[in-house]
């Protein structure tokens, strides 16, 4: 997990499974073990044991694979333990496909037609728990199912597990998709699960349930929608542990190839492994399509590759403002004219770089340096007074000949006065309006000058800037405007 989660990225859709699969476990599934203890006290009341259980004695007699089902069927049947026998006579699937096929208890033995009107009516209080009606059965493909199925779970840790992996991949996926299309993502990749299993399975008798295909759909969406961006890997050996850093494609053949592994070689482990690579195989499928249509959400999956660069971006300006500090010139501008390049508003960039060109002899590209320092806009009073030190350094370094042009320095200079240089931006500002009193942005940068000294409390200063207006532009809309405003402060 390598992304903070934020009210900005909260994964809203991701919760929303995440609620509605811990509702169906706890509101509805919990209520199987009521239907099954009533299915298994009509099974005892109607005795069918003594049509049963001698018959799957001798099935389990004749299937050796199955010698360890045998010992525990007969374990609790010898013990009287009727519940837990018919438990294990149920979930051997095989047998009761050939018990529902009449290859068991066949119709020639006496008794069948009584036999089978209780067995019926004990299969419809049998199935009539949740579980029982959305599980996802193999040779049987039904959508319905195979829906109901990816909401089911069969214990509280599995529950859990899975749970875990849907809020740690649904953040990062969900953040690279949106929420719509991460909901259409996550059912289809479930959808693609489910018939990889069916695939895998058919012709077997068996069931399937839970969210981990779906999930896995997750983590072959999320290989590719990162692609070959770096992302964070975790190691660990006995005690010693890290990150490595590597393109996020590089897990999809991992994490598939584990699963194809486990597939063929872990039997009976009851873990749908079939389903997980399948489910992987359709994620990344699905965010395949994704991309090649531009729908990802680019500003999301680049968003730790621009946070990574802005720190190495600050420690390369470090660099250059020490090579600055000891006059290694060249050195200097080697990392800062790259980084001005990606960075051409960072004004700490712009600064180090006039820095830079201030103590180059002869200074040839002063005067370049410091018109990008007042191009720059400044945010907040600290890049305001940065940008005032290099116009005054400038200006000395120049014996005050900068060519600026004049509506750059009244935009530069009206911002002074909060920093409290309002004298020194009123200095300025009456020089310019002598040297270039057609500048048409002078007399309303003076006025409003002006008003921002009087509402900081240099009167003085204000009717200085006040009495130049007049002086100046006697004929204009501003004089006016003075004029009123030293009437009112007389």
């Amino acid at each position: 997990m390598h992304r903070a989660l934020t009210r900005a990225n909260f994964p809203w859709a991701t919760f929303g499974l995440i609620l509605a699969n811990v509702f169906v476990f706890f509101g509805l599934q919990l209520g199987d073990d009521g239907v099954r203890d009533r299915a298994l006290a009509y099974y005892v009341d109607a005795d069918l044991a003594q049509w049963e259980f001698p018959a799957y004695r001798e099935w389990l007699d004749v299937h050796g694979d199955a010698e360890e089902r045998a010992q525990v069927f007969t374990r609790f049947a010898d013990a009287g333990d009727v519940a837990i026998a018919v438990q294990v006579l149920q979930s051997d699937a095989d047998f009761i496909a050939a018990l529902e096929a009449d290859e068991v208890i066949t119709p020639a033995l006496a008794g069948h037609a009584q036999w089978r009107e209780l067995r019926q009516q004990f299969d419809r209080l049998w199935e009539g728990g949740f579980t029982e009606r959305w599980m996802l059965r193999y040779s049987e493909f039904s959508p319905p199912r195979i829906l109901g199925s990816m909401f089911l779970h069969g214990g509280i840790g599995h529950l859990l597990g899975n749970m875990l992996f849907l809020a740690l991949l649904g953040l990062l996926v969900e953040g690279a998709l949106g929420h719509g299309l991460f909901l259409v993502v996550y059912l289809a990749g479930g959808f693609g699960a489910a018939l990889a299993s069916l695939a895998w399975h058919w012709g077997d008798h068996g069931s399937l349930v839970g969210a981990s295909g779906a999930i896995a759909a997750l983590m072959g969406a999320y290989c590719v929608l990162w692609g070959r961006r770096r992302v964070r890997f975790f190691w660990w050996f006995f005690i010693v542990f890290d990150y490595v850093r590597a393109p996020a494609l590089l897990l999809l053949p991992v994490w598939l190839g584990w699963e194809v592994l486990q597939l063929l070689f872990s039997h009976g482990s009851n873990v749908a492994f079939d389903a997980h690579a399948g489910g992987i195989v359709s994620g990344a499928l699905l965010a395949f399509v994704v991309r090649l249509g531009g729908r990802e959400r680019r500003d999301f999956l680049d968003e730790d590759a621009l946070a990574e660069a802005v720190v190495d971006d600050r420690a390369a300006l470090a660099k250059a403002n020490e090579h600055i500090g000891r006059l290694e010139l060249p050195a200097a501008r080697a990392l800062l004219e790259p980084l001005a390049l990606r960075r051409p508003d960072d004004l700490d960039v712009l600064v180090a770089s006039y820095r830079c060109a201030r103590y180059e002899p002869g200074a040839p590209r002063l005067a370049a340096t410091a018109v990008a320092v007042f191009a720059c806009p400044a945010r907040g009073t600290a890049e305001l007074r940065a940008q005032k030190e290099v116009y005054d350094d400038a200006m000395k370094a120049s014996g005050g000949r900068l060519v600026l042009a004049p509506e750059r320095q009244v935009a530069l200079v009206a911002r002074w006065p909060a920093i409290g240089e309002g004298v020194a931006a009123a200095a300025v500002l009456a020089g310019l309006a002598a040297k270039f009193p057609a500048a048409p942005a002078l007399p309303s940068a003076l006025l409003a000058l002006a008003r921002d000294l009087r509402t900081r409390g240099d009167a003085t200063c204000a009717s200085g800037v006040l009495e130049c207006i007049t002086a100046t532009w006697p004929e204009s809309v501003e004089a006016d405007k003075a004029r009123m405003l030293l009437a009112d402060a007389g």
